[in-house]
């Protein structure tokens, strides 16, 4: 969520006149994140104990307060934070106020924090609004999440490769992303064994729970498919993230059918790393689940499957494997995709038409 935050920031800050003032919480959340006992619990509750700090928000409050005596702030722009709180004190400065959400995994949180009904103006990145008609909020907005089509580019497939140590003749399947059983299912490997052969390999990059990357580890070695099967966990800037697009085939999201109940998962919709590969031309495959059909035409820009449908995925890495013509035809569309409708100069555009028909009462 924080990287859509940062585009967004950038997005405006490269693509309009607005002048921006930030105040945020990371180095907070990083230390709750990191030190909480408690943090996997807090994390599928969606509630982040930030939120709750009295110090720290009457410490945000002071600096916005400071920041609004020296520019007269005309909107308070929300992402994750203490919403009827900032929501208050907005009114109470009599400032308009807007909400920021990234789809439907928070509906939860959105549910259970009553957030008030006198928002200005709502922002989803989703295409799906229909947890908000379910709460009777109207005046919502879906903006697409920016994507910096600068940094995530084509690069030389070879010069990525090398950088990460990896071969330059393999069939490199990419899988980037949280690891868990419902984003990257044992039962997707144990379907797609048979391709993990030779120079056919998969490599999984992904984010903490490192319990569950060595359960794949263990199945790979029993399945005597571990030669063939590479599973990172470490952190990369976007420059890395970039390069290690560029050094796969194809990106697959392998999502369980039980991401049709998702409102427990920490995910942005639509995924970041679908939208960050797209970005640098290469083949995605993934499932009918969240805002993806509305960004992947299926057989042109990507490949659609059915969550859970393990056997279609294999079928449509095949595909890509013996067809080389298929893989760059789908990447350029991809790329034009993001360039078309997820550019920095799009959202920002989109973005400051809202801040105007809030401003203007429109």
């Amino acid at each position: 969520m924080r990287v859509v935050t940062r585009n967004l920031i950038e997005a405006l800050q490269k693509n309009t006149d607005l002048e921006i003032s930030v105040v945020s919480s990371l180095k907070r959340e990083v230390v709750y994140l990191y030190l909480s006992r408690f943090a996997e619990h807090i994390i599928k509750k969606n509630v982040y104990l930030y939120e709750l700090d009295p110090l720290l928000n009457a410490s945000m409050l002071k600096l916005i307060n400071s920041i609004n005596k020296r520019r007269n702030v005309d909107i308070i722009h929300l992402f994750f934070a203490n919403h009827p709180l900032f929501f208050l004190y907005g009114k109470i400065l009599k400032k308009a106020v807007i909400i920021q959400h990234f789809g439907n995994p928070q509906f939860n949180l959105l549910k259970s924090i009553r957030i008030p009904k006198g928002i200005d103006a709502y922002i989803t990145t989703s295409s799906e609004t229909g947890y908000f008609d379910e709460l009777d909020i109207k005046n919502v907005h879906k903006i697409k999440p920016p994507i910096d089509t600068n940094t995530f580019k084509k690069i030389d497939k070879i010069k990525a490769r090398r950088h990460f140590g990896l071969s330059e003749d393999d069939f490199l399947i990419l899988y980037m992303g949280g690891l868990n059983e419902i984003k990257v299912p044992l039962e997707f490997l144990m379907t797609i064994k048979d391709l993990l052969r030779g120079r056919r390999k998969i490599l999984i990059m992904g984010r903490g729970e490192c319990d569950y990357a060595q359960k794949i580890q263990q199945l790979a070695k029993k399945e005597s498919i571990d030669m063939n099967v590479m599973v990172r966990t470490e952190s990369l800037n976007e420059e890395q993230k970039a390069l290690i697009y560029n050094a796969a085939d194809v990106l697959i999201l392998p999502f369980s059918e039980e991401m049709g109940l998702y409102k427990h998962v920490a995910v942005i919709d639509p995924p970041i790393t679908m939208l960050e590969a797209m970005s640098c031309g290469i083949p995605v495959i993934a499932p009918e689940a969240l805002s993806i059909p509305d960004v992947i035409k299926d057989g042109y820009n990507g490949f659609i499957t059915h969550p859970g449908d393990f056997k279609m995925l294999k079928e449509r890495i095949t595909e890509l494997i013996v067809n080389e013509e298929m893989r760059r035809r789908i990447g350029e569309n991809a790329r034009e995709t993001i360039l078309n409708d997820f550019s920095y100069e799009k959202v920002a555009l989109n973005m400051k038409e809202v801040y105007d028909k809030v401003l203007n009462n429109d």
